[in-house]
């Protein structure tokens, strides 16, 4: 078996100027109150309950200089539940309150909730929760677990924020924005600082949904802040030795410069990977030097997972143990062999019980539990759902003796052994779709912009947080010209016009004036106002994103929007293409895959996938409908005022 993985090293040499010997204490804004949802927080959408009396821990972020003081809701579904309420309480047991859980029946609507957090404990910029479903009348001990699903939750802060006075302080425990100010027309020296930055921070706050944007401003101005959980860095590109400086330390407007030439001013960004930025607990700082050492690996132990390993089980309970396939760090990834370790409690005298191993909805193996009380088993996750980056859960299922069930059984406890291990092979799999992302973009990721558009630079940026928000391991962007971005066997992010994209030959592509859609019997289409895409496929055996429009860049912008609005980032989206025309109605397709696929030589037209076929020509249909239909009508309109003048 080979070494377990260890994380890409980044060997930092870095020279700290101090303005003082430590700068002043840290200032504050004024007294405010703000709400962040739970996906800003890096929590998720939701919380789902899966049986009673079992604690679902929580850490929640808290914004230095801040309080949380109330958590709210929605109470969204319940099953097996007739009487029931969650308790909230401190990690020592003090109950913080409680919300009541309705009869879900026909007439009954999912219901708001509000429960103050005054009483909690914040240590080291978290604030630390568990959440219990406690049933009143516990029913069918032995049958099916209780569920119950909270959404739209959020939580309220009140307090005077902390504005930076030092580096260290500038990324601080929750951000809501990142503000990066680049020159108009950036440099490549430029872009590819900020491409580095976007990564790094997005990497720092990950899971958070940090909302970063690259302003393209003039001269030496920089953007302002929107508020005190907003941050500013300006990029300079100027003759001399790199350099990191915080600029008005200690006020609401503290500016984050990074500067340098073409050479030194990349290197700035290494002090901001890897948490190192808390060292530097001053206003100026220098990255002498900046050397990256890649030590691939192929296996890892369940101890680096972040999910639960272990589950009191009376009926079925599933365990999630955190499996993320990113952790490998495999730019080309094929199957994983998993070798299980655990323990439970023994089950014999006709009790029954039994573990199931599943990933992507596919049951891999299915283990009866015995006297031993140990489990020692091998299964395969098929190369297709690992490169898709599906999660591994154990659905666990305990009966105690038949007739003896009842709320006084005492469950089995099942504790997976952290020393159980997975590792990966190099099974072919041809990464298309957008299910391909993150693991398609590992190690580095090339990125091309054709410049015919100024807001390239910051859709790159927006594409680039939301991939390092699934990958357990920092990206490596690196930007290069369209040529070589063509023509590489490496992972690449693209944003040109549709014309100048041609030669990859994505699933929406163009010739000449018309739009092709590489369907089994190819479809040639005009659309008189174009097209925008976003478009994930396989080429060079890679994954390559696309960003293209055959018309006005403004046809992309409904594209980001709609992205932005989903519950997952891009790589959760299943399809290839999402497309938007002229009415600026975003649609998610598939064309030529809906996710990796092991390669298996076939012969005719083996790159065809017919699954979602007729749904790409019906809404590459309507899209040329309503696009011909806003056009006649345009041109209708500017006929008739040209024949009133005429007249």
């Amino acid at each position: 078996m080979s070494s377990r993985l260890i994380r890409r090293l980044w060997c930092v040499l870095i020279a700290v100027l101090a303005v003082g010997m430590i700068a002043a204490p840290a200032s504050a804004a004024p007294l405010t109150t703000t709400t962040l949802d739970w996906r800003q927080l890096g929590l998720g959408t939701a919380v789902d309950i899966d049986g009673a009396d079992a604690p679902i821990s929580i850490s929640v972020p808290v914004p230095e200089g801040m309080a949380p003081t109330v958590l709210s809701g929605v109470v969204a579904s319940a099953t097996v539940i007739s009487d029931a309420f969650v308790q909230v309480t401190r990690n020592d047991g003090t109950i913080l309150g409680t919300i009541p859980i309705p009869r879900f029946g026909a007439d009954q609507r999912s219901i708001p909730f509000r429960l103050p957090l005054t009483r909690i404990d914040v240590s080291d910029g978290r604030a630390d929760l568990r959440m219990i479903l406690r049933l009143n009348d516990s029913g069918d001990v032995c049958g099916p677990d209780p569920q119950v699903s909270l959404t739209n939750l959020g939580v309220s802060y009140t307090g005077s924020a902390q504005v930076p006075s030092t580096i260290s302080d500038v990324f601080g425990s929750v951000v809501d924005t990142v503000l990066i100010s680049v020159p108009r027309e950036p440099s490549a020296a430029v872009s590819q600082t900020a491409l580095g930055l976007v990564a790094a921070v997005s990497d720092h706050y990950r899971p958070q949904r940090v909302s970063i944007d690259v302003v393209e401003t003039s001269g030496d101005s920089a953007a302002s802040p929107q508020n005190p959980l907003t941050r500013v860095v300006q990029i300079r590109e100027q003759p001399g030795r790199g350099s990191i400086t915080l600029d008005r330390p200690g006020r609401a407007d503290a500016t984050l410069i990074l500067s340098g030439d073409a050479a030194s001013l990349p290197e700035q960004v290494a002090l901001f990977r890897d948490n190192l930025s808390g060292l530097a607990e001053t206003t100026t700082a220098e990255v002498t030097e900046a050397t990256e050492r890649e030590v691939q690996g192929s296996s890892t132990t369940f101890a680096e997972f972040s999910g639960r390993l272990n589950a009191e089980v009376l009926g079925t309970t599933t365990l999630r143990p955190g499996f993320d396939p990113t952790a490998l760090a495999l730019g080309r990834p094929g199957q994983v062999d998993v070798h299980l370790l655990a323990r439970y409690t023994p089950v014999n005298g006709g009790a029954r019980g039994s573990v199931l191993a599943v990933s992507g909805g596919e049951v891999l193996q299915t283990k009866a539990l015995n006297e031993s009380g140990t489990l020692d088993t091998r299964f395969t996750i098929p190369a297709a759902q690992v490169a898709a980056n599906e999660p591994l859960e154990f659905r666990i299922s305990y009966e105690p003796v038949p007739g003896e069930c009842n709320p006084r059984s005492v469950p089995m406890t099942f504790q997976i052994d952290p020393a159980s291990t997975v590792s990966s092979d190099s099974t072919p799999v041809r990464m298309g779709g957008f299910a391909s992302i993150p693991l398609g973009w590992q190690p580095t990721v090339q990125v091309a912009l054709d410049g015919t558009d100024p807001g390239q630079l910051d859709a790159a940026a927006q594409l680039i947080a939301s991939v390092q928000r699934s990958s357990a391991v920092a990206l490596s962007p690196v930007l290069v010209p369209l040529d070589q971005a063509m023509n590489s066997e490496t992972g690449a992010l693209v944003i040109a016009d549709a014309k100048n994209a041609q030669p990859l030959n994505p699933p929406i592509n163009t010739a000449d004036s018309a739009t092709l859609v590489d369907l089994p019997s190819q479809i040639r289409v005009s659309i008189p106002e174009g097209l925008g895409t976003v478009q994930a496929f396989a080429q060079n055996s890679r994954t390559v994103v696309l960003v293209s429009t055959s018309g006005s860049w403004d046809l992309v912008d409904p594209l980001f929007t709609f992205l932005d609005e989903q519950q997952g980032e891009l790589a959760n989206l299943r399809g290839d293409v999402v497309v938007a025309g002229v009415a600026g109605q975003a649609e998610l397709m598939t064309i030529r895959a809906d996710g990796p696929k092991v390669e298996v030589e076939q012969v005719g037209m083996s790159w065809v996938v017919w699954l979602g076929i007729s749904v790409a020509v019906l809404v590459i249909g309507v899209l040329v409908a309503v696009s011909v239909m806003l056009y006649r009508r345009r041109f209708g309109e500017s006929h008739g005022s040209a024949d009133a003048s005429t007249s």
